[in-house]
């Protein structure tokens, strides 16, 4: 078998048609043909063929990884299933991730811990809520609780919630304002000990100034 013709795409200049033996074969980008240095005349069997389509398959999927992930960081999970929508062969995705893994690039116990400590310091999320978002994100549940370990506090975050929320809610009577307030913090992923903690807190604060 011998490559007949490389012949340039009308619609892709970058890529090349090529032709086995006088008959269609497949297209490949020019890095691909000068990575393999293949030209007419190139004598080629199945098994290097086999081997040229799969590097342009781990090229082209590579470069939608890297497209991904400038949007925004994600997990092993989700990449995978993105990359696997987009028709690459289960081969070729795992290979990327392990490249991708390799350079340190996709790293779901690194981006657990970001996640963590920004949704509890900046977004003012409970711990049981940031978990539930982890676990959906397909991080394993040791590399989330390993992350929430070391998570900052989520007192303070409660409590900045709390602070936020309050004028909304000064009209009403007191034991009314406390379930409200309490459903807020628990709907935001705070847990039932912290929670208590900070509406305790608040109610010793409103008894104090009403005695000044």
């Amino acid at each position: 078998m011998r490559i007949s013709a490389l012949k340039s795409q009308r619609r892709s200049k970058k890529r090349l048609s090529v032709f086995v033996d006088g008959e269609y074969a497949f297209s490949l980008d020019r890095e691909t043909v000068a990575q393999f240095r293949l030209k007419t005349g190139t004598r080629v069997d199945p098994k290097l063929l086999e081997q040229i389509v799969l590097e342009e398959q781990f090229r082209h999927c590579r470069d939608d990884a890297f497209r991904l992930l400038s949007y925004r960081a994600r997990s092993e999970r989700e990449l995978r299933e993105r990359l696997d929508k987009k028709g690459y062969s289960p081969e070729v995705v795992e290979k990327v991730l392990a490249r991708l893994r390799e350079l340190g690039i996709v790293d779901d116990e690194k981006l657990a811990r970001d996640y963590v400590e920004a949704r509890i310091t900046v977004g003012h999320k409970g711990k049981f809520r940031v978990k539930q978002e982890l676990l959906k994100k397909g991080i394993a549940p040791e590399t989330v609780r390993a992350a929430l370990q070391t998570a900052p506090s989520e007192l303070e975050a409660a409590r900045m919630v709390l602070e936020h929320y309050l004028p909304r809610y000064r009209r009403l009577d007191p034991q009314t304002r406390l379930r409200r307030l309490y459903g807020l913090l628990a709907r935001r992923g705070f847990s039932a000990d912290t929670i208590e903690q900070v509406l305790r807190q608040y109610r010793q604060d409103t008894s104090q100034n009403l005695l000044t």
